[in-house]
């Protein structure tokens, strides 16, 4: 019994050994497959689909010999049978002549999108035989992880359509996994190329200019780092110079299709992402392709020049009227004047004495109590000023502060708008500068929004057009302070000569805003000019900072003009406008709903704070108690009573409703841009106040003179002719760039100038004109009494 069981142990640990080896023996075979698989080597030829079925036990090479000529290209396709279940690809590697590039199939994108199938051109080309046909072979190496068999096939073929030429057409599909590029040789006698890519259908793509060196950047994200690109939806175009490729004189031209549109849509929408898991989206765009030799460069001269000798002669203009047309205040007849000026000084005689018996018969005690009563006035939160028998203030009533004083009060206005011209232009250009050194270096062109159809590269600026279109703000500008300058010495004379005159009739001159709204101009072509060296949503501020600037200057010059006393300090006008300026870098980089509703409320409460500051000419004090003190003041002369003054009240209660309009309307819409907005709205109430001023003038029968009326018209031409081409939109940064190339129109004006640019000229001749109107408007009461004229 004993024996029978030594025997039965005996033969169970021979059978446990011998199981133990052969397991073991089988699993060091397996491991030392996927180690060490077996090296297979197929043949295979250009034109022929080769098929194979591999998996984790062999490595399948491909050795293909192919005719390089250096107007074709290779296309080597892959494509496997894909299964869901399978955890491991197939691992494609071609080995070229000057690099390596690899894929997996399936090909796989970050969102999940699959594809059984890529396509991909192979840069073949030997560097010593690139010019010249010769043979040459490409490997191909086929491996994968998978123990499972899985069945793959590979073609290897020349393609004749891969170089392009100046005005030749040339169309082809892409998908994100067939990425396409193509070759452009500079012929000898150009050094200039323009590029231009059309699509009919919206999937976003990515068109990258490279330098022709191996390995090509055609996959991916690599892609997009590579020379200079653009996002694409339907369209895309580039400038190319021969200079950017000193290595060689060619360049190749890439395309891919993203795996979903997200950076091709407008901010507000959303990309349609594929759920992961399903295989060969259908992502295909067709694409046109042309390529021209541009003739702008002569053109671009006799812009330039064309445009100078206009400006040139409107100088030239302008002085020769000036120099045999006096200005309005050298050529006062002198026979009226002499009247005026003994007939002023008789009344101001009368007046001093009948000052000084009052004074005499009421005593010092009356004095005293008098004085008493304009303190208590002065402390109060408000003084309501009397109207005249007529039914209105005077002009009269509101002048009598020293003129010397107000003077140089005014003055300090050009020289905050110099300070502060000063320390913003100069970062400004440094950052405008930057980015576009960053344009060269990094090469990606959708950092700014230009209209690429019509982009006049020139010296170092991509849009010089863009840029230079500008000149008239500065030219403009610079006539119009010259012009200031030689009423405000005109003017200085005629109060030396008749000083009695200068106090009592004609609207009282003060120059200083004048003065701020010409550099205002002239700043406003600077810093539109460095916006348009990059513009973007980001800098799009650098444009409108001294729009807003001026448009608070004009109102305040019209305000100021029947209302000398009461006008604002200019470090509160600045400290507000920096306020603003704040504001709508705010809205550029949170224009969210909270951020439109707070706006909305700020709006409207400033606006009826203002609203009782006006009304009451100033003599409101505004402090945390002003609500009550208007309450008070509008109970004690009754909620129904016939308001004071009544035509103010009329404009205030339009401007009042203009304005909540415009709030409740970025409240509710919330426009794409709130700095435009924002701009409309000072604008629109610059508009409405200058309106106003001209039919209380037509109301009063003040008259006006022929050039007033002649700048007026002016004016209103200019700005409704310019008002055509500024909603003739050719970019827009508040869309993505992709989006933004779809407006690019071709240039309108000697191939040169787009509808933009045509913009920047009218705007220009509109402002200057529109300044010359407010300097002009009351040229037709200067020989009208103070007491005469109303304030309004």
């Amino acid at each position: 019994m004993m024996f029978l069981l030594s025997v039965r142990l005996y033969f169970f640990i021979i059978f446990n050994l011998f199981f133990f080896v052969k397991c073991n023996q089988l699993s060091v075979d397996s491991f030392d497959s996927i180690i060490n698989p077996d090296i297979i080597i197929k043949n295979c030829t250009i034109g022929e689909l080769c098929s194979g079925t591999i998996n984790s036990t062999s490595i399948h090479y491909y050795s293909v010999q192919y005719s390089f000529n250096p107007i074709t290209a290779v296309r080597l396709t892959t494509n496997m049978k894909y299964n869901v279940t399978q955890n491991a690809p197939i691992l494609v590697v071609v080995r070229q002549i000057r690099g390596v590039v690899s894929w997996t199939l399936p090909y796989v994108f970050s969102n999940g999108m699959i594809y059984s199938s890529v396509t991909r051109t192979l840069c073949v080309h030997n560097e010593v035989n690139r010019t010249r046909p010769h043979t040459s072979t490409v490997f191909i190496e086929i491996s994968t992880s998978n123990v499972d068999l899985i069945d793959y096939s590979v073609q290897l073929d020349n393609t004749t359509e891969y170089s392009l030429e100046t005005d030749v057409k040339q169309s082809f599909t892409i998908s994100p996994a067939t990425p396409v590029y193509y070759k452009f040789v500079f012929p000898s006698h150009i050094n200039n190329i323009f590029i231009e890519v059309q699509s009919q259908d919206d999937l976003c793509a990515v068109v990258s200019v490279q330098s022709f060196d191996c390995p090509v950047y055609d996959v991916g994200e690599i892609g997009f780092r590579q020379g200079h690109y653009q996002t694409m939806s339907k369209s895309a175009s580039f400038n190319v110079y021969s200079s950017e490729f000193t290595k060689r004189n060619e360049f190749l031209l890439v395309f891919l299709v993203k795996p979903t549109d997200a950076d091709c849509l407008d901010y507000k929408e959303t990309a349609i992402i594929q759920p992961a898991g399903v295989v060969d989206v259908e992502r295909r765009k067709n694409i046109t392709v042309i390529l021209s030799s541009p003739s702008y460069s002569k053109y671009l001269y006799v812009t330039i020049f064309l445009t100078v000798g206009i400006y040139s002669l409107i100088y030239v203009f302008a002085f020769l009227i000036m120099c045999r047309q006096p200005d309005t205040y050298d050529r006062l007849a002198p026979d009226q004047l002499s009247l005026l000026e003994a007939r002023t000084e008789r009344e101001l005689a009368e007046h001093q004495n009948n000052r000084q018996s009052l004074e005499t018969s009421e005593g010092e005690e009356n004095v005293i109590a008098s004085r008493m009563n304009d303190y208590d006035r002065e402390e109060s939160a408000v003084e309501v000023i009397g109207t005249s028998g007529t039914g209105f203030v005077t002009v009269n009533d509101l002048c009598t502060k020293d003129y010397e004083y107000l003077k140089q009060k005014f003055r300090i206005y050009p020289q905050t708008m110099i300070t502060i011209a000063i320390f913003y232009s100069l970062p400004v250009i440094q950052l405008v500068l930057q980015y576009q050194i960053n344009i060269d270096s990094i090469g990606n062109e959708d950092i700014c929004y230009f209209n690429f159809l019509c982009a006049r590269q020139f010296a170092m600026l991509a849009a010089f057009n863009n840029v230079f279109s500008n000149i008239g703000y500065c030219a403009l500008g610079l006539l119009f302070f010259i012009i200031v300058y030689r009423r405000d010495k005109a003017y200085a004379r005629f109060l030396t000569r008749y000083p009695a005159i200068g106090k009592e009739y004609g609207i009282p001159q003060h120059f200083g805003l004048f003065y701020a709204m010409a550099i205002g101009l002239f700043m406003e072509g600077i810093m539109s000019a460095c916006y348009h060296v990059c513009p973007s949503r980001q800098n799009f501020q650098f444009d409108t900072s001294f729009m807003f600037i001026m448009a608070v200057l004009n109102i305040i010059k019209i305000y100021q003009t029947r209302h000398p006393d009461i006008n604002p300090h200019s470090a509160g006008v600045f400290s507000f406008l920096a306020v603003i300026i704040f504001i709508t870098v705010i809205g550029v980089y949170y224009d969210k709903q909270w951020f439109w509703i707070f706006y909305a409320m700020v709006h409207m409460v400033v606006c009826l704070t203002f609203t009782a500051k006006i009304y009451y000419m100033g003599r409101l004090k505004i402090s945390l108690r002003v609500h009550a003190h208007l309450y008070r003041l509008v109970k004690e002369n009754g909620f129904f009573s016939r308001p004071r003054y009544l035509n103010r009240m009329i404009i205030l209660v339009a401007a009042n409703c203009v304005n909540v309009a415009f709030a409740l309307y970025g409240a509710i819409v919330q426009p794409e841009s709130f700095p435009n907005h924002l701009l409309f709205v000072f604008l629109g109430n610059l508009a409405l106040y200058l309106i106003y001023y001209i039919i209380m003038k037509v109301i009063h029968r003040e008259r006006f003179t022929r050039f007033s009326i002649l700048f007026l018209t002016l004016s209103v031409c200019f700005w409704a002719s310019s008002a055509v081409f500024f909603y003739n939109e050719v970019k827009s940064y508040e869309v993505q760039p992709a989006i933004s190339r779809t407006y690019n129109q071709r240039c309108i004006v000697l191939n040169t100038y787009d509808a933009h640019d045509v913009w920047h000229l009218l705007s220009s001749f509109g402002l200057f004109f529109s300044f010359l109107s407010i300097l002009t408007i009351d040229d037709g009461v200067r020989k009208k009494q103070r007491k005469e004229l109303a304030a309004f």
